[in-house]
């Protein structure tokens, strides 16, 4: 809410700080950065062991061989929607390709629009589960196009909850 009263808008200033503006040099943006996005996640790697589709369905079974451990996260790991986003984008990809009847990836796809809630934090690094269910799969020429709703969990109750618009050129 601003100072108006109006919650649709955004303040004049912040109000934590008291300075009308702030000019951040190197060592400050370096200080108030993220090393997971600095550079942290690309120690990641993940694997994907199992894969079952069935019709408009797939559920698989993913695990991390690398993490990354924030600093900042005093209980251990947790996935990150990044990373999740790969490996959920890859099993789009890969159910795209069986439902066109291609055995190997000779196509692109494309992902048009996506959206992500991390509703609880995925803690389990080991036999991560996702079920995807796919809706409005259809052909137009030689162009497949599909909407996914993907919920990614954990043995400790973690859930996110994804869903990805995308087309096979």
């Amino acid at each position: 809410m601003n100072h108006r009263g109006n919650m649709n808008e955004m303040p004049d200033r912040l109000t934590e700080n008291p300075e009308p503006a702030v000019r951040l040099g190197p060592a400050d943006i370096v200080a108030l950065s993220s090393p997971y996005l600095g550079g942290g996640r690309k120690l990641e790697s993940w694997r994907i062991e199992e894969v079952l589709i069935v019709d408009d369905s797939l559920t698989a079974v993913v695990s991390m061989d690398s993490v990354y451990l924030s600093g900042a996260d005093g209980t251990g790991f947790h996935l990150s929607f990044i990373t999740a986003m790969e490996f959920v984008s890859q099993l789009q990809i890969i159910h795209m390709h069986a439902w066109a009847g291609l055995r190997e990836k000779t196509r692109e796809v494309w992902m048009l629009e996506s959206g992500i809630k991390t509703i609880r934090p995925v803690r389990d690094r080991n036999r991560i589960s996702v079920e995807s269910h796919f809706k409005n799969i259809r052909k137009q020429g030689e162009t497949y196009y599909s909407l996914a709703k993907h919920s990614v969990t954990d043995s400790q109750d973690g859930l996110f909850e994804i869903w990805i618009k995308a087309l096979l050129s």
